[in-house]
């Protein structure tokens, strides 16, 4: 009878360790589907993110480009404003030459002597000027 009573007593233990296994074994697979869960959501809230950052890249993108464009924009119409306004700036120095050429020729066949004689002096002028 001693053997009966050791032997119950081992398979009380035998099946106590078996079900401490299983539980084992079953906290396990809960962590793992936890830990998989888990995993998932990081994955997700870094795919949210990533997508979240590169809408704002795309954004700031489109910015930079609009400003770029409206830069260029306001260069050419001040670069079309300066070569208009040295146009007529030329035109006038045009006109001022033309008119001045036109009074001179008058004035040389008004007054052919007081025009020799003009001429005369500032060659001497000159003359002394360069001697120096």
């Amino acid at each position: 009878m001693a053997t009966g009573l050791f032997s119950s007593r081992s398979k009380s233990l035998r099946n106590g360790l078996h079900d401490d296994a299983q539980a084992v074994e079953e906290q396990i697979a809960e962590l793992r589907d936890e830990i998989a869960s888990l995993a998932k959501l990081l994955v997700s809230d870094a795919s949210d993110g990533a997508s979240g950052i590169r809408k704002k890249a795309r954004a700031v993108k489109a910015q930079a480009s609009d400003a770029a464009h409206d830069l260029k924009d306001r260069a050419q119409g001040d670069i079309r404003d300066m070569i208009a306004a040295g146009e007529d700036i030329l035109a006038e120095f045009q006109t001022r030459y033309q008119d001045s050429g036109r009074r001179a020729r008058k004035a040389v066949k008004e007054h052919p002597l007081a025009t020799l004689g003009v001429a005369a002096a500032a060659g001497f002028l000159l003359a002394a000027l360069l001697r120096r």
